[in-house]
């Protein structure tokens, strides 16, 4: 009778010691995963042309799709509230694909998760091509190929040859001493056969494209750093008199304590300035006139003049009769009629309140001068709660609050924005420059030079000189004066012959 034992198995046979109970198919072996290998794939992978050329055109679809589709304003996205009433405004354009789109961050494109993930692959793939073409720049300019073949001299793109009625050590020292006195470097080659060297001018000039590269990773750093920490809200309305915070984790509060605006002939404006001051704590900070290229910037926050019109000066009551909003709501959006001017303020019970007036000029709207119509709207779905047409002074009762419309005031619009990154993105464009007139303006030239004896007298001598770089006007110019120059030193009889 046959037993099976379930104890442990022998170690006959084993590649392990005896007790060791090392199995012999390797399926129980722990994996032993290296880091260097997963690095070196990473790093080959993304240094190939191929996928640079992806990433690069996929950051230009993503920032061309930035462009084109609308992005959630600044005022918008201070609250759940505002965003959801934003994105109810652009439900008719994009229908069903709105919430898809808000997921995927395609309304707040420059800051979103797919962005900034194509991007750093993008500064990955960048930083993997400059480094793995570094060494070879830098060979080229400190070890240069000093050596080359016969056939060379015969097929490369530039070439000439000549002989010259001198030994060829004299004809070699002549165009040696030709070379350094334009500048050109020379590198003696002993090897043979004859004399042989290598001269270059600018052999720094190729880094310059790592310059450039570089200047790609600094500017890509300064755009991400103005997406991520910095902000911008063109719809930064002031009315006077009345301070409003400026919000983003900023802290500050801003006042448009006055205004003017003076017109050209025609009507069209000449020019209007705020008087606006910024405080912090209670404290003032900052005081400046405001016009449209004269910016008032402090700590890093800069308000740039933008635009001006009418406020609706309200106090709103709730039901016990606490004051829940007393300021201007700037009547900064027109109907598509052109009869109505209008705008909103939140209200901490979760509806928005709509103000509307007629627009410069219009009559029979329903909307007599020294009044203004408050609608009231409930949820993101904009649920109409109640409205009502409201007499200058008299408190009138609209969806659970009152609502005294006080005057008129003016209010000035500005454009508001912090950006951290503009810096970095500024030493990145000189970086740009610096890298493409390094390599535009002072390109590496490269030549060989052979002087040989023709063997039928020991005064005559043959001299080959040869570039494979791309033929250019300046180029072909100075290959061809030193030819002419340093064979007319030697003879003004020489026959050159130049291909």
């Amino acid at each position: 009778m046959s037993t099976v034992s379930n104890g442990p198995a022998s170690s006959t046979g084993s590649s392990g010691g005896p007790g060791s109970p090392d199995p012999v198919d390797g399926l129980d072996d722990q994996a032993a995963l290296s880091l260097g290998p997963i690095l070196r794939q990473a790093y080959s992978f993304f240094y190939k042309k191929t996928v640079g050329l992806a990433l690069i055109l996929l950051t230009g679809t993503l920032s061309l799709l930035g462009v084109v589709i609308p992005q959630i304003p600044a005022g918008a996205r201070v609250s759940e509230e505002a965003t959801a009433q934003w994105l109810e405004s652009v439900r008719p354009t994009f229908g069903g694909w709105t919430d898809v789109l808000r997921a995927l961050g395609f309304f707040t494109m420059f800051s979103s998760v797919p962005f900034l993930v194509v991007m750093g692959l993008l500064a990955l793939s960048i930083t993997a091509c400059t480094v793995h073409r570094l060494p070879v720049l830098w060979r080229a300019a400190r070890h240069p190929r000093t050596r080359v073949t016969a056939r060379f001299f015969d097929r490369a793109r530039l070439r000439a040859r000549f002989t010259a009625p001198v030994s060829a050590e004299q004809a070699f020292e002549v165009i040696c001493s030709d070379a350094r006195r334009h500048r050109l470097r020379v590198v003696v080659d002993e090897r043979g056969p004859g004399y042989n060297a290598y001269m270059d001018r600018s052999p720094w000039a190729p880094f310059g494209t790592v310059l450039a590269h570089l200047a790609f990773l600094v500017i890509m750093a300064g755009f991400v750093i103005s997406s991520v920490t910095g902000f911008r809200d063109e719809q930064f309305t002031l009315t006077l008199g009345y301070p409003q915070e400026v919000g983003h984790g900023t802290s500050l509060v801003a006042e448009a304590r006055g205004f003017q605006d003076t017109y050209y002939d025609d009507g069209s404006p000449q020019d209007y300035v705020a008087d606006l001051v910024v405080s912090r704590d209670g404290q003032e900070v900052a005081a400046q006139e405001v016009r449209v290229n004269h910016p008032l910037t402090y700590d890093g926050v800069m308000f740039h003049q933008s635009y001006f019109g009418v406020s609706a000066v309200m106090e709103v009551t709730n039901e016990s009769g606490t004051q829940v909003f007393h300021g201007g709501v700037a009547l900064d959006r027109t109907t598509s009629d052109e009869t109505l001017v209008f705008g909103s303020t939140p209200l901490p019970d979760g509806t928005t309140a709509y103000v509307i007036g007629s627009a410069s000029g219009q009559t029979g709207t329903g909307i007599e001068p020294g009044q203004m119509r408050v609608e009231v709207y409930q949820g993101e779905d904009n649920t109409p709660v109640d409205e009502a047409v409201l007499d200058t002074g008299v408190p009138t009762q609209v969806g659970g609050h009152t609502f005294t419309f006080e005057r008129e005031q003016q209010f000035t619009g500005m454009i508001v924005r912090r950006d951290p990154g503009a810096g970095v993105v500024w030493v990145g464009f000189a970086l740009l420059a610096v890298g493409t007139c390094t390599t535009m303006f002072f390109p590496h030239r490269r030549l060989w030079v052979r002087v040989t004896d023709t063997g039928r007298s020991p005064k005559e001598a043959l001299v080959q000189m040869a570039s494979p770089d791309r033929r250019d006007s300046g180029f072909t110019r100075l290959f061809t004066d030193m030819t002419l120059r340093v064979s007319r030193t030697m003879t003004p009889h020489t026959e050159t012959q130049r291909n």
